[in-house]
């Protein structure tokens, strides 16, 4: 994409309310090549939006020991996918916000650039079936499906309650340096609206 992206911020919103509640939609743009170069709007939520991660207070948000975990994995994933850059993104009491860029092209259902720095053969093993259904390495939903997985079996070694997240997460395809601007702007602004947000649960 030719609009520029700031690598040094950390933090994130979510500008998406009237298109998609979360409900049992598929939220995938149908017939788009998620490995494909270009920036994407993250949100991950917990199972039942229960406040696992912490608690906003005075307009910032307090990070418990989930939380924490939530935030370093996130960090984390640059040195997984070598073709990864992370824009804002911020851990709430119960959703995750997080913009990450992928670089590279696809050509003959492989991805330049694209080297996992970590042991990957989830296909071993499998019928051709399961492979076709499985998603495609180095694409948006194979990265945050490492990323809630990791977090998974971290949490529940320290949690108290049965940790679990939303099966699904949504995205949203990043367009040109406006949109990317204003999604910066609510990552920044969502402690401090957190009451009014449409994640927020009492």
């Amino acid at each position: 994409m030719a609009f520029s992206f700031r690598r040094s911020a950390w933090i994130c919103h979510n500008p998406m309310s009237k298109h998609d509640a979360f409900t049992k939609k598929a939220r995938r743009l149908t017939g788009y090549d998620y490995r494909l170069g270009g920036m994407y709007f993250i949100t991950i939520c917990t199972q039942d939006r229960y406040p696992f991660f912490g608690e906003v207070v005075n307009g910032e948000m307090v990070l418990s020991d989930e939380g924490q975990i939530a935030h370093d994995y996130w960090l984390e994933l640059e040195h997984h996918w070598l073709r990864l850059f992370l824009g804002e993104f911020i851990v709430m009491p119960n959703h995750v916000h997080g913009i990450i860029g992928l670089e590279g092209t696809v050509r003959n259902d492989s991805v330049l650039g694209d080297e996992l720095a970590v042991s990957s053969n989830a296909a071993t093993g499998k019928d051709e079936y399961m492979t076709s259904i499985s998603p495609k390495a180095g694409s948006v939903s194979h990265i945050i499906g490492f990323y809630k997985s990791i977090c998974t079996k971290m949490i529940r070694s320290v949690s108290t309650e049965p940790f679990g997240w939303q099966p699904r997460f949504h995205d949203r395809i990043i367009r040109n340096q406006p949109e990317l601007v204003h999604i910066e702007k609510y990552i920044l602004s969502n402690p401090v609206n957190w009451q009014g947000d449409r994640f927020y649960k009492p």
